[in-house]
């Protein structure tokens, strides 16, 4: 007697075996492809996170990369299209202000749409899309704490030498920007953090000078413990 299988029935064979079989496929593959395996099963194809364009790496031989601290992926926490995805590998491509991913295949990389991506972070270091200041983009949060936040604006950009047997270099140039409330405010230095917050300029001089802050040295550093001690005093 001829039995006919439908499409239907072949399937739920083929899920009891895989079911009955995922210790081998671990022992197969290493931890970091198994753990990619399960992301993209996890996700599937129609994931709104696949949602981007083809991103395809600078070729020119330069010194430094145009990346964020790395030149492979790193896990981070993202926020995209309104969902939070843990332990997604991704890089920050600071030359283009873009976000970048593997796609569903694992093969192939895609930039993310930026104004889908509310935040993202690397460990402590977090990320988020600001669209209203004058440049938009993607922000470090230095330090936020109620109306005041402080953000740090990370650019690269691919420099060529005039002498040609010199190597072409990524350079990269940091700004820094203090909200308050609604408005925004260019910080790059001493004095203009203090005008920002005039309203305890006096006390703030005298932190800076007990403190020995050095804003032309180590501008970030005092920016970051000048607004935090404003912060302090007003609460």
């Amino acid at each position: 007697m001829r039995v006919t299988l439908s499409f239907k029935t072949i399937g739920c064979f083929l899920m009891l075996f895989s079911l009955s079989s995922p210790p081998a496929l671990a022992q197969q593959l290493p931890d970091s492809a198994f753990l990619r395996q399960n992301l993209h099963d996890e996700l599937g194809p129609d994931s709104r996170l696949y949602n981007g364009y083809e991103y395809i790496r600078n070729g020119t031989p330069a010194k430094g990369f145009p990346f964020f601290e790395s030149d492979s992926l790193q896990k981070a926490a993202l926020s995209y299209d309104g969902i939070l995805y843990r332990d997604i590998p991704l890089e920050y491509d600071l030359v283009l202000d873009k976000v970048i991913i593997r796609d569903y295949t694992g093969k192939s990389l895609i930039s993310l749409i930026s104004e889908k991506v509310d935040d993202f972070s690397f460990g402590t270091r977090h990320f988020r899309y600001i669209i209203a200041i004058d440049n938009p983009g993607f922000y470090e949060v230095l330090l936020s704490s109620g109306p005041i936040t402080l953000l740090a604006r990370r650019e690269k950009k691919l420099n060529f030498p005039s002498n040609r047997e010199d190597q072409a270099r990524y350079d990269q140039r940091n700004s820094y920007y203090l909200r308050i409330g609604n408005n925004f405010y260019q910080v790059d230095g001493k004095t203009a953090l203090l005008d920002a917050l005039k309203d305890k300029k006096d006390a703030l001089k005298k932190f800076i000078s007990a403190n020995k802050l050095h804003f032309k040295k180590q501008l970030e550093t005092s920016l970051t413990r000048t607004t935090a001690y404003y912060t302090h005093l007003s609460h």
